[in-house]
């Protein structure tokens, strides 16, 4: 019997925690990572992949995905993803998908909170959030999500749901927005740092708040938000860098349903109507997502539509209203010490079609802007640490096998592996079954429903203990 079930050889290694960027072979036992040394003998292997010209980093982790939609597991497997968070679900969706879609990636969700949905208001009590709170964790989610800048909670019910979250030790992420300053600026952002008190909260998407809508600038907002999240470290944040945002396109009552298109149209000087999102997708301002085959994509026009009726409007849309410079520093910038203030790159994608954390992340590679060790650690490491997952995120021997291989200078993904198992190759996922990851008190329920599970723990990740 060979003392490797795996073994890749040849390739340019990078691994923040190992502390390597360099041309090592990766052996795999046992779903863990056995060895990274600069040669690695094949008779030692069951099964060898050569990878000359490629490069093997730690399985990228995103920690904002929208996967509860048809082909987003398929979208985040071919775009080299190992582990996502889905942040909102809702999580039945998210467990349908999971089962129908078989890509073998390890994903967690965090369950959703809307008025009149899944809580009776947009002013619930601390009784009312916990008990919400409750029936997740225990059905298998992390934590909650706050979709303040869609549908938005008054402050006072805001700060009780982060409130109970840290009470309970549970995951809780807040897009950014309240009745009060309703969908996310840097008004909103100001809001927030005031309700968050001192207490432990993920900020989804932080790139979202600064567009320029209250300064005039997007870079001076980008700093201000900067200088927060450095003298606030109770807070994890995460950019992504894809210049289209996502919102639902559902019509309700001749109006948008939710505040964030119509914040993201009234940049262009759109009202927030049925008429006017109308006039934003056949002028070309607004895409509709639709789903291809395995694939969903943006439509334009009148096919966007079109499509858009048909749906009954209930369809996700996108507007191009990040600015490059604010996701540029947001994705770069460092403290006085040299640490990353935003802790990762994120896609706030999934079924939305701009994963982009391989093709434009690795753009900041090459242009200098981090290096590649830097690159794994806010694509692999950080975020693997923030869920709690201690054995994830790198290539250190003892780590689970979860490892992406890509094309350095294309820019692309070309392969995956989940605990040594592949997962993609060359654009096409295995049929496997995922891995839900979920606390001690939800994998039973899982199990039950026929999931794998992979357990973590919250409370002793750097969620609350800290970034060390």
């Amino acid at each position: 019997m060979a003392k490797y079930d795996l073994l890749l050889k040849g390739a340019r290694v990078a691994d923040y925690l190992l502390g390597v960027d360099g041309a090592y072979d990766v052996a795999v036992a046992g779903g863990k990572v056995a060895a990274v040394e600069p040669e690695i003998s094949v008779d030692e292997a069951d099964k060898v992949v050569y990878l000359q010209g490629k490069t093997v980093l730690p399985g990228i982790v995103d920690l904002h995905t929208h996967i509860s939609d048809p082909n987003g597991f398929r979208m985040l497997a071919r775009a080299g993803v190992t582990t996502a968070l889905d942040c909102g679900g809702p999580m039945d969706d998210f467990l349908e998908q999971a089962k129908k879609q078989e890509t073998g990636i390890n994903a967690a969700v965090i369950q959703q909170i809307k008025p009149g949905s899944t809580v009776s208001s947009d002013d619930p009590g601390c009784d009312e959030f916990r008990d919400v709170l409750h029936k997740w964790v225990s059905e298998g989610a992390l934590g909650l999500k706050l979709l303040g800048g869609h549908y938005p909670l008054t402050p006072e019910a805001t700060a009780r749901a982060i409130q109970v979250c840290n009470e309970e030790k549970a995951y809780v992420c807040f897009h950014i927005g309240t009745k009060a300053t309703g969908a996310g600026t840097l008004r909103s952002f100001r809001e927030a740092m005031g309700l968050v008190d001192k207490n432990h909260l993920h900020l989804a998407h932080v790139n979202s708040y600064c567009r320029g809508q209250v300064l005039g600038d997007p870079v001076a907002e980008t700093l201000e938000v900067i200088a927060s999240l450095n003298n606030n470290r109770n807070l994890m944040g995460e950019a992504y860098l894809s210049v289209f945002s996502g919102s639902p396109g559902k019509i309700v009552n001749g109006e948008l349903e939710s505040l964030g298109p119509k914040n993201s149209l009234s940049m262009a000087g759109y009202g927030g109507t049925e008429e006017e999102m109308k006039r934003a997708i056949l002028e070309g301002f607004a895409g509709v997502v639709a789903a291809k085959g395995d694939d969903n994509v943006v439509l334009k026009g009148e096919e966007a539509y079109e499509y858009w009726r048909a749906m009954g409007t209930d369809t996700t849309c996108t507007f191009p209203v990040t600015p490059g410079s604010t996701r540029f520093l947001l994705a770069t910038a460092k403290d006085e010490t040299g640490r990353f203030v935003v802790d990762a790159i994120s896609t706030d994608g999934g079924a939305i079609p701009r994963n982009f954390i391989v093709s434009k992340g690795l753009s900041l590679v090459h242009l200098d802007a981090m290096t590649l060790r830097e690159f794994t650690a806010k694509t692999s490491y950080f975020p693997a640490q923030i869920l709690g997952l201690s054995k994830k995120g790198s290539l250190t021997p003892g780590f689970d096998a979860d490892i992406t291989v890509v094309d350095l200078e294309a820019r692309r993904p070309v392969m995956s592996f989940v605990q040594g198992d592949p997962v993609m190759v060359d654009g096409v996922v295995m049929r496997k079954a995922p891995r839900i990851i979920t606390t001690a008190r939800g994998a039973k329920v899982l199990q039950d429903k026929g999931f794998l599970t992979y357990e973590t723990s919250v409370a002793d990740s750097w969620f609350y203990r800290g970034r060390n």
